[in-house]
């Protein structure tokens, strides 16, 4: 890759995650390395999950998948809700919530091999088989807690129950290049599967996430308005995923970029709802004098085109058993934001 494309992807990047690049000092150091553990930090066994709380008595099962930087703890009011229906198994992956990663794997296994993330999906298998439980439904959330509930969907049709993914997205959505401008969000720059494993292998892992420091980490990354509309939650969220290792939460980040099964929708053979979220006042509200305000609406269009434009190829499946449904007033943590609508829509899904 010349210095150039090089050059252009990190513009992009930082354009995309809504942090003016005269802001940060400095970007990276280059005597660090985030694609390996500290030293002295203990692992925990590969395929287990960072932790499993069961809930409830009943014969059907939840298994619940908190995604990207989370743990089962922020479902609690969900799992409120639902306990006297269901026994719901909530599952904090293994690095999330305080919780030990898996070792990371040796350098010559890439990316796109999705090593922890398979794990996870190890871990919920294994889960099933001891528990023996009897097609469980899967209620997957944001990034990799989708990665989790596609595979298992795709893969191990057999083992589970319907899926139900919320505020997750299903891969990582490039804007388009153009003369003069680094973002064109409507014409999307298509990468194979081949193509998305070597720009994690030669650019991004080692050019940027390698030696990016803490601070251009957090500020890059999806702030508290994105997760919940209560601003105290909403901290509290935000808090809580710049508490993970940045190694960790970089392993997971790395596959999700390399992830993109869209040519496999035709193949899902369980019933799957996508619940998605509005973000109606991040993208409706806008303060033209600050494009990198958070109330900017080009500042914020991650926002539409990873969790909510990037689902328009499961949608052209066609498959039948693909469910869409935009929740209103809701943001990526939606239960929090309209949980009237989030549990009906489960509960209809579910029972129908």
């Amino acid at each position: 890759m010349s210095f150039k494309n090089s050059f252009l992807l990190i513009c992009i990047f930082l354009c995309q995650q809504n942090l003016p690049a005269q802001n940060v000092n400095p970007l990276q150091d280059s005597t660090l390395n985030n694609l390996i553990h500290p030293k002295g930090y203990i692992t925990c066994k590969p395929g287990a999950l960072g932790l499993v709380k069961k809930t409830g008595t009943a014969k059907q099962s939840i298994i619940l998948i908190a995604g990207l930087g989370f743990g089962g703890d922020d479902f609690y009011n969900l799992i409120d809700h639902f306990k006297k229906a269901y026994t719901i198994y909530a599952v904090t992956p293994a690095g999330f919530g305080g919780t030990p990663a898996p070792p990371m794997p040796d350098t010559a296994v890439q990316y796109a091999e999705q090593t922890w993330t398979n794990g996870i999906v190890t871990g919920v298998l294994n889960l099933i088989e001891k528990e023996k439980l009897k097609n469980p439904i899967i209620v997957s959330h944001f990034i990799t807690g989708t990665q989790v509930a596609l595979t298992l969907a795709l893969n191990h049709p057999d083992k589970i129950g319907k899926i139900i993914i919320i505020g997750g997205s299903p891969y990582r959505y490039y804007a388009g290049q153009k003369v003069g401008a680094y973002n064109d969000w409507v014409n999307e720059k298509i990468y194979t599967p081949l193509q998305r494993a070597k720009l994690a292998e030669v650019f991004w892992a080692p050019k940027w996430f390698k030696t990016v420091t803490k601070k251009t980490w957090d500020d890059n990354m999806w702030t508290p308005d994105d997760y919940c509309k209560d601003s105290v939650v909403a901290n509290k969220l935000f808090r809580e995923s710049t508490a993970v290792p940045l190694q960790v939460m970089i392993r997971y980040l790395l596959e999700w970029m390399t992830y993109d099964v869209s040519e496999k929708y035709k193949a899902l053979k369980v019933q799957a709802l996508i619940l998605i979220p509005d973000f109606k006042e991040l993208l409706t509200v806008s303060d033209s004098t600050n494009k990198d305000s958070c109330k900017s609406i080009a500042a914020k269009q991650y926002l539409k085109y990873f969790h909510q434009v990037a689902w328009h190829k499961a949608e052209e499946s066609n498959n039948p058993l693909i469910h869409m449904q935009t929740v209103p007033g809701t943001r990526i943590f939606m239960w929090y934001d309209n949980p009237k609508a989030v549990y009906m829509a489960i509960k209809n899904f579910i029972c129908n």
